[in-house]
């Protein structure tokens, strides 16, 4: 319903509608729709980020991991993972327990970023001017820029999304190859 509908149009009664079930029972098993909310986004959001670690944890270049993540962020787009997470991040400016949701999930994919970028300095002896930190947040950065334009119906004509991140990857393989 999020996906489909946003967060004004996802109420208790209308979940309850959809789903064939008493408000009440909504109600007895969330409380309010902030919380059946922060549960939509706490499960889906470590479905997709198992999805990554898997990915990130596969024996292949950071190049080929860079191609995998760039052709998933077109899967969550096109799930409504994508809608879900910025209408819940819309309505966390002004609902706290919905805020820190949001943050805690963006934490998750800037730590497993981190953590791929870290090794991948270790195990090249790379001296970089930005730490792996530095790099993630920077990486989950364009990816939000991306996700926000993509939702905002800004095509690739205007802002070339897909030609930005194949020439990142293009630099990763770049220092792969030196």
């Amino acid at each position: 319903m999020l996906a489909e509908q946003g967060y004004a149009g996802t109420t208790t009664r209308a979940v309850a509608e959809r789903a064939g079930t008493q408000l009440s029972l909504v109600h007895y098993h969330f409380g309010s729709r902030q919380h059946l909310l922060v549960a939509v986004l706490g499960r889906e959001n470590e479905r997709l980020l198992e999805r990554q670690r898997t990915l990130f944890g596969a024996p292949v270049s950071l190049s080929e991991k860079w191609r995998a993540a760039c052709a998933a962020l077109d899967d969550d787009v096109e799930s409504g993972y994508v809608r879900v997470l910025w209408e819940l991040w819309a309505a966390g400016l002004a609902e706290p327990e919905l805020g820190e949701q949001w943050r805690t999930a963006t934490k998750g994919w800037r730590d497993l970023i981190e953590a791929v970028v870290a090794e991948w300095i270790a195990a090249r002896g790379l001296d970089l001017p930005l730490s792996a930190r530095a790099i993630a947040t920077l990486v989950a950065n364009v990816f939000q820029g991306i996700e926000v334009e993509l939702l905002g119906g800004i095509d690739e004509k205007e802002a070339p999304h897909r030609e930005a991140l194949a020439a990142i990857g293009q630099l990763i393989e770049r220092l792969e190859a030196a």
